[in-house]
Formats: C-alpha cells, sequence, structure tokens
C-alpha cells in the first residue's frame, strides 16, 4: 500500500496536472480516487488480507508517506496530510467493499476470535 501510494501521487512530481489541464481539478481527484479504490479492493481480493490488517498496515503506511516527505521534501503547505489521508480513506473503502461483498469483514477462514 506504501508503495501504491506513492505511485497514486508522487511528491513533488505530481503528474496528474496534465490531466487536471484537460479536464478539471474535481474529475482528476475523482480519478484518484477510483484507482485508489480499486487498489485496495484488488488487495483485499488477491491476498485474502483481513481488513482490519489491511487498515492497520494502511496506518503504518501513512505515517510512512508523511515522515517521508517531511524529511526529503519542503511542501508549500500541509495538504500532503490531507490528500494521502483521501488515498488512504480510498484504498480502506475499495478493501471493506470487497469483504462486504465476498462474505463479511474476515474472508481468511480462520474460526475463532482475533
Amino acid at each position: 500500500m506504501f508503495v501504491a501510494g506513492l505511485a497514486l501521487w508522487p511528491p513533488g512530481a505530481v503528474y496528474w496536472t496534465a490531466l487536471a489541464a484537460v479536464v478539471g481539478d474535481g474529475p482528476t481527484l475523482a480519478v484518484v480516487v477510483l484507482l485508489a479504490t480499486g487498489l485496495g479492493a484488488g488487495f483485499v481480493w488477491l491476498t485474502r488480507v483481513r481488513v482490519r490488517w489491511f487498515a492497520v498496515g494502511g496506518g503504518l503506511a501513512y505515517a510512512l508517506w508523511m515522515v517521508g516527505i517531511e524529511a526529503t521534501t519542503t511542501p508549500d503547505s500541509p495538504a500532503h496530510f490531507l490528500w494521502y489521508a483521501v488515498i488512504l480513506g480510498s484504498f480502506t473503502a475499495g478493501a471493506v467493499l470487497t469483504a462486504a461483498l465476498v462474505g463479511g469483514p474476515d474472508r481468511s477462514g480462520d474460526e475463532g476470535g482475533g
């Protein structure tokens, strides 16, 4: 998820500006959100990871994104906190949707607590 987030919205080299110049900011952000949702859904579908662990990993990825961005760049504003949170939320929404469509949030087949 860490790599997927950076691929969708690379700090300092946001290639979505070319698309935004043609279709506008709103549709461009919708494309990014849909792609992130699809990536989250696909990851859970393929790996069969539990949504709760997906969310924990997502939180760790977010923390690493923010530390990395703050350590390696000088952002003009704190907007990256918001945009990467939106990407994380979209990843997680995709994971939850996939889990819900295929029989619940725990697709691992493990019985019992946890």
